[in-house]
């Protein structure tokens, strides 16, 4: 699994913890957990109440990401970081 760039300090997957899955640096939270909140409808602060060994700066810079791989595939302007949320 690569890590994407931007990403690099939040995420980490190595093969001997959680079977390799992606996860948040410095905890066993794979970022699925984050995905399916959201996917379910849910608010990340939902997420954040459930996970509180993950910072909300790093949930929102994954949901960032997620945003501008999917402004990049119709063409519309990236969202861009602006400092803590």
């Amino acid at each position: 699994m690569t890590i994407p760039k931007e990403l690099e300090g939040i995420l980490i997957a190595t093969p001997d913890t959680l079977h390799g899955a992606v996860r948040f640096v410095g905890t066993r939270v794979p970022v699925q957990a984050l995905l399916d909140t959201l996917t379910r409808g849910l608010p990340v602060s939902d997420f954040l109440e459930g996970f509180p060994n993950v910072t909300p700066d790093h949930a929102y810079a994954v949901v960032r990401w997620e945003q501008n791989q999917a402004r990049r595939t119709f063409g519309v302007e990236p969202v861009v970081y602006a400092g803590p949320v």
